[in-house]
């Protein structure tokens, strides 16, 4: 689920500081779009340049923009006393603080802000940097905003809540995204989910006798096999089962051309079903946390029951190790419903790798070898191992318990 951070700009003085690029205009306009009548001061931006880039990033423009580019410090301050008693805002922000002198932001922030327009209405101060200046001193609310480009290219976004004055707000930092409608804090679940009730089939009968019915309904399922992969094509299979079920199934993957599904169409297998969709994207989306967020919307918002992801291989080859994890808990955080997510990947050497951060969130892994396939599961304390093989009379994978 989303953070609520426009509560933290509906009184009060409030910073938001962080280095270019971090996001942080984007998420006070978002914050403040919860009002009509805003004035926005700016010391880097023409009106017009403003309006274009807030209105392309999916985010509704303040009502009252001023350029104050060159302006004096002294000036300004004057200035933005006399817009605000014109235009009588029911919030003011002021992006650029830094290009004050020290004396300019003190007098500013401190006896026209703070003792002053603040008591009527929240004041949103915007700064470069992450050093600490008079600002910080007197605003109820910091918080600060980190762009991170990782090794390999992986694109990390953060949010700090540094200070909140006279509220139980907690002192967090969370995951911070651009989307399309435009920025999103994406906070991990406090909030405990009721244990499942429910099993979903695996689409082998022999496989759910042994897991008494299949797996929770909910769970997040790692499938992992060899580099031809088998964890694909068998999966393809588990899909078409539960949309014969009625269930509502998505199938994403990364391959323009899935020639992974004709192991199943050889079988007989039909795949062209209503409830079942396939959504192809770019394995690159996944080198920032915005398409683990759009992932969930779309999971969400189509009422899927399950959600395949294949080729996760190749996923973790760009995403690395420490966005995955990460990744995973946004996701997961963000479904309300009792999705079952499944994670295919086509190398037990990746899976070894990406074990060591992700299995803890994992509930089921299953284990495919040629021949062989050995489940671990919530149920069971010791793994569950099976023969499997392919009956072309029956059209079907055959699986003997041993």
């Amino acid at each position: 689920m989303t953070c609520s951070i426009g509560e933290l700009f509906r009184e009060g003085v409030i910073l938001v500081k962080g280095y270019p690029g971090a996001g942080k205009t984007l998420l006070v306009a978002k914050a403040v779009s919860q009002y009509n009548n805003v004035a926005w001061f700016t010391f880097y931006e023409t009106e017009d340049r403003l309006r274009k880039y807030l209105t392309s990033a999916g985010v509704r423009p303040p009502a009252h923009i001023f350029g104050i580019v060159s302006t004096s410090p002294d000036e300004a301050v004057n200035f933005i006393v006399e817009k605000v008693l014109e235009v009588k805002p029911d919030a003011v922000v002021v992006d650029g603080v830094s290009a004050l002198t020290a004396a300019g932001e003190r007098e500013l922030v401190h006896a026209v802000f703070y003792h002053g327009i603040s008591r009527d209405m929240p004041v949103v101060l915007i700064k470069e940097g992450v050093d600490v200046t008079p600002s910080e001193y007197v605003a109820d609310v910091i918080l600060e905003l980190e762009h991170v480009i990782v090794p390999g290219g992986m694109s990390l976004r953060r949010l700090k809540i540094l200070k909140t004055r006279g509220r139980a707000t907690p002192l967090v930092e969370v995951p911070f995204v651009i989307a399309d409608e435009g920025p999103v804090v994406l906070p991990y679940t406090a909030e405990a989910r009721q244990p499942p009730s429910e099993k979903l089939t695996t689409g082998a009968p022999e496989i759910d006798e042994a897991l008494g019915g299949g797996v929770w309904s909910g769970s997040l399922v790692a499938v992992v096999g060899p580099h031809d992969g088998l964890a694909s094509k068998l999966m393809v299979l588990t899909a078409a089962a539960l949309a014969r079920q009625g269930r509502r199934v998505l199938y994403h993957h990364h391959k323009v051309f899935p020639t992974f599904v004709k192991f199943a169409e050889n079988l007989g297998v039909k795949l062209q079903r209503p409830n079942l969709d396939w959504y192809y994207h770019s394995v690159v989306e996944h080198k920032v946390l915005t398409w683990w967020y759009k992932s969930a919307k779309i999971v969400e918002s189509g009422g899927y029951d399950v959600h395949f992801a294949d080729q996760y291989e190749q996923v973790a080859a760009v995403a690395e190790v420490e966005l995955l994890a990460e990744a995973a808990m946004v996701y997961q955080s963000m479904l309300k419903s009792d999705t079952t997510t499944v994670l295919i990947f086509n190398s037990h050497d990746t899976w070894r790798r990406v074990a060591t951060r992700l299995g803890s969130a994992v509930d089921y892994v299953f284990l495919f070898r040629h021949g062989q396939l050995v489940a671990y599961t919530p149920d069971n304390a010791a793994p569950v191992r099976f023969k499997f093989r392919i009956d072309m009379e029956k059209k079907r994978v055959v699986y003997e318990r041993i």
